[in-house]
């Protein structure tokens, strides 16, 4: 029996905070060369060091290509909503210019060269090995002509839903529909607006840390 619970606890010790950081928003901007492109997301508890987690983007129904972005070590207060950008070299301040204000981070690399069909994977670094805590979207599927599509547009995580782990859950998201960004210049002034923050984590989920110092000691 000790021993069943000794692995248990060391399993524990090495997963996120269920519901800590949560996907809730993608999008896909109408400016020349597609953007502005990137997530939003959303701190349901203190974050002491953001490195712990890392994004991916899952283009073309390729499958996984693991963590392409890696974050600072930076503190985030819970209740915090910040934003993840793309950064074209032919287009450099398309957020500020949609959105009018700037992303928070800038994506590695092409991380977040999404393209309103790819999906988009969250993971906790914190452990031996990266673990899925939050997706959106099918990895395995191009989501062109899927209802889960957002071509010029955006995807907005319902309140009070996810995380979801590596399981992708339509039902909590709502979707602008493809295109429907065409023709504005901003996301205010556009016919279907994306909105910013707004969230909240679902009570029912934890955020607190598991530790095998805390599962230990139940046992003593």
């Amino acid at each position: 029996m000790k021993k069943l619970l000794l692995t248990f606890a060391l399993v524990l010790m090495v997963s996120p905070a269920a519901a800590q950081l949560v996907i809730t928003g993608l999008y896909d901007g109408p400016l020349p060369y597609g953007v502005p492109k990137g997530v939003e997301l959303y701190a349901c508890s203190d974050i002491e060091d953001l490195s712990i987690y890392g994004l991916g983007s899952a283009n073309n129904g390729g499958g996984s290509d693991g963590v392409e972005h890696f974050f600072p070590a930076d503190f985030i207060a819970a209740g915090t909503t910040f934003y993840v950008t793309h950064v074209a070299s032919n287009n450099p301040t398309a957020f500020f210019d949609f959105f009018g204000f700037e992303a928070d981070y800038i994506g590695d690399g092409y991380s977040m060269a999404i393209n309103g069909d790819d999906a988009m994977e969250l993971f906790y670094l914190g452990g031996a090995e990266p673990v899925v805590v939050d997706v959106f979207g099918d990895i395995n599927v191009d989501g062109s002509g899927e209802p889960w599509e957002y071509l010029d547009g955006w995807a907005k995580r319902n309140t009070q839903t996810g995380p979801d782990g590596d399981v992708f859950q339509l039902s909590s998201w709502t979707f602008s529909g493809p295109n429907a960004w065409d023709g504005a210049l901003t996301n205010e002034s556009s016919d279907a607006p994306f909105m910013l923050g707004g969230y909240e984590c679902d009570s029912a989920v934890s955020t607190e840390d598991v530790s095998f110092g805390s599962i230990k000691s139940m046992y003593r």
